[in-house]
């Protein structure tokens, strides 16, 4: 194995040292409501701005640093034109946008709402205030994270003392699963909690979500939990935890698990079954050479799959994190290259319609986004610096 120490911070920010409310201030709930309509976009949505050419297939939001903070910043279909969404006074922590276009976002310790263009302002849960000089336990109890919305846009997940789900059709705050106490007497007066809970992502059906369960101070896995019943299903890659590139097959079928960085994780790509847990390697990046690190597969109409791959010889010097090449990965698991270039690729989003990716070109940094056509076209340099890009939907166009 290719397996080397090291890369200890991507653990932790990967699973999410998540949440926490204090205990009187927890929902009392124990059955998530069903949902009986979903909200829709404000009315009041304005138009986006007029562009003169298009490059993008839609517009994009990321998480940029600015003067005042990170906040999300939207770049329109020319890949130049900007238009700040938020402006918050101590910027934005995380945030998703529903598909319905909605943004929902963690600013301030408080869980926020707005429309596509950060109109109609409203705080769906006011978190308590955190002294920056507070310890690592106070951050554990305390702290909001991961929005990640239902596939219907009626409910979201995210961390605050556990794994809860808000649903905006009746408002209620149901606690899925709270983070584990630590019964450790050795490490129970420095850490309150053993394992920390908070969303990954929903499954397309809206039945399951996909949560990352932190272990403290370090490790952790992946659990999926069943809306209907609140079983919980444990995640691993042969007993490692299941890093770092997460994403579901259109059809719920699969649990895509894509890792490009040579570490501590598995490298390669792995298919995991939601039913069972069961983990199959599509492409064991570290155990046969020569070594293919995979970064963010996309599943195409006919089942086959777009990524970024690598290749590298069993006598190649070590590197972190190996070149990439946008490629195509068939039914019968050939590897293809679309283009003739490689790059060093930090996050991907993908076009809905497989045309293209952005990428942050960088594994530890806020960089300048690119766009990659998958037909070998030229990389276009975007006017936006950021990570955790998302598309805004076609209602918004």
């Amino acid at each position: 194995m290719r397996y080397r120490r090291g890369l200890a911070w991507l653990l932790l920010g990967l699973v999410g040292c998540s949440s926490a409310t204090s205990p009187t201030s927890q929902p009392q709930s124990s059955a998530i409501p069903a949902a009986t309509s979903a909200p829709t976009v404000a009315a009041t949505l304005q138009a986006s701005p007029e562009v003169s050419s298009q490059l993008l297939p839609q517009p994009l939001y990321a998480l940029s640093s600015q003067p005042n903070g990170v906040q999300i910043i939207r770049l329109e279909t020319d890949g130049k034109t900007l238009t700040p969404i938020t402006n918050e006074q101590n910027g934005v922590f995380d945030y998703q946008i529903s598909n319905l276009g909605q943004i929902a976002y963690i600013a301030n310790n408080d869980l926020i709402l707005v429309d596509a263009l950060g109109q109609n302002r409203e705080i769906l849960v006011d978190g308590p205030t955190i002294d920056p000089q507070a310890d690592t336990n106070v951050f554990h109890r305390d702290q909001l994270n991961t929005p990640r919305w239902s596939p219907d846009g009626s409910s979201i997940a995210f961390s605050w003392g556990g794994l809860q789900v808000l649903s905006l059709i009746d408002r209620k705050q149901t606690m899925l699963q709270p983070h584990t106490s630590n019964a450790d007497a050795a490490l129970a007066d420095i850490y309150n909690y053993s394992v920390l809970y908070g969303p990954n992502s929903w499954s397309p059906d809206g039945s399951k979500i996909l949560a990352a369960a932190g272990f403290v101070p370090e490790g952790g896995n992946l659990v999926l939990f069943d809306l209907a019943t609140s079983v919980p299903l444990t995640i691993t890659i042969n007993g490692n935890y299941p890093c770092c590139h997460v994403s579901w097959e259109p059809d719920g079928s699969a649990i895509n698990i894509t890792n490009e960085t040579f570490g501590m994780f598995p490298t390669g790509w792995w298919h995991i079954n939601p039913s069972t847990g069961e983990a199959k390697a599509m492409i064991d990046g570290d155990n046969v050479a020569p070594f293919e690190p995979v970064s963010s597969v996309f599943m195409q109409p006919d089942g086959s799959h777009l990524a970024f791959v690598g290749t590298v010889d069993s006598n190649d010097a070590m590197e972190i994190s190996a070149p990439l090449t946008l490629s195509q990965i068939g039914l019968d698991g050939s590897i293809t290259p679309l283009r003739q270039d490689s790059q060093t690729v930090g996050s991907v989003l993908w076009s809905p319609d497989g045309s293209g990716a952005v990428i942050v070109p960088s594994i530890m940094a806020e960089t300048q986004l690119q766009w990659i056509p998958s037909n070998g076209n030229a990389i276009a340099d975007l006017e936006l610096s950021g990570a955790n890009m998302q598309w805004a939907i076609a209602l918004d166009q």
